[in-house]
């Protein structure tokens, strides 16, 4: 019978029967040929069964498809993770949503070189998620506003303008203007308008018949006039010299012409004030003037 070789590593297996030298010499030559195949440079081929084989006395229970994950790794996988840059390893397709939260970002750890521009839309902003404190100056121009703000009241948004140059929401109550720390100008929401300084401007005033009713004429007009005294006079406030009536004067002649309310901008105490309304004065100068002038005609006709 001749010799015969292995199905893998085509090893000679000797004849059976043959001398114990030609035995040896092929045992010698197999054992080399092992040896060779063991020293780390061929490639061996063993069928391995997962569980069934050890390193260093610890069974490996991983089987063929876990290994081929590290198929072709011919370095030190930290070395291969190492070169791996930031671009082409965290990219969308590898995040699933919610598994970035923010506890998993550490502070400060987004900045605007990390974010492109036009890379966060509102569909990616959940309500109320950037505070106002994180708002740097400048941040937020006119192309990232819309064209119309809405409430500004239920945004927090008190005033707008500086610190000391600004127009203030005060609730539902009023409205103040402020120039250099100096409120200015104060619209209430019963429509009064308080205005620290003079007011120059063309006004009409709201005078049809149609729509006035009780329409009487003024009686002893000229007796009333007589009762008025003109006078010179400083404000308190400011020192500022004027001239003109007293309200508690006119009040006893023609009440409808004086009214009482608070003086924001003047006072600011809670009290209030008399204020005279000279337009109404005009109805009285004039039917004094008409008596006064039917007094003289009746005279120059004696």
């Amino acid at each position: 019978m001749a010799d015969t070789t292995t199905t893998t590593f085509s090893l000679t297996k000797p004849e059976v029967g043959a001398s114990a030298d030609t035995w040896g010499t092929k045992l010698n030559t197999n054992l080399d040929a092992l040896d060779d195949l063991l020293d780390g440079t061929t490639a061996v081929k063993p069928n391995l069964t997962a569980g069934q084989w050890k390193i260093g006395g610890t069974a490996i229970t991983t089987d063929a498809t876990e290994l081929n994950y590290v198929d072709g790794v011919t370095s030190a996988i930290q070395t291969q993770l190492n070169a791996i840059t930031a671009n082409n390893w965290v990219v969308t397709a590898r995040i699933t949503d919610a598994n970035v939260t923010t506890a998993k970002i550490a502070d400060d750890a987004v900045t605007n070189a990390k974010i492109g521009a036009d890379a966060i839309t509102g569909a990616e902003l959940a309500d109320n998620a950037c505070n106002s404190e994180h708002y740097t100056d400048g941040s937020i121009d006119l192309e990232h506003l819309s064209s119309s703000l809405g409430d500004l009241s239920t945004k927090g948004v008190t005033y707008i303008g500086s610190n000391t140059t600004n127009h203030r929401f005060n609730g539902n109550t009023d409205q103040r203007f402020t120039v250099n720390s100096n409120e200015e100008m104060r619209l209430e929401a019963d429509g009064d308008l308080h205005v620290d300084g003079d007011v120059i401007a063309f006004s009409t005033t709201i005078s049809d018949a149609t729509l006035k009713y009780d329409i009487n004429p003024i009686d002893h007009a000229l007796d009333k006039v007589a009762q008025l005294t003109g006078v010179t006079y400083k404000y308190l406030k400011d020192g500022m010299e004027s001239a003109g009536l007293l309200a508690q004067d006119v009040e006893k002649v023609m009440p409808c012409a004086v009214t009482e309310r608070e003086l924001p901008l003047h006072k600011n105490d809670g009290k209030s004030y008399k204020t005279l309304n000279y337009d109404n004065l005009h109805a009285l100068l004039i039917e004094s003037i008409k008596e006064l002038t039917a007094k003289v005609e009746k005279l120059e006709s004696k």
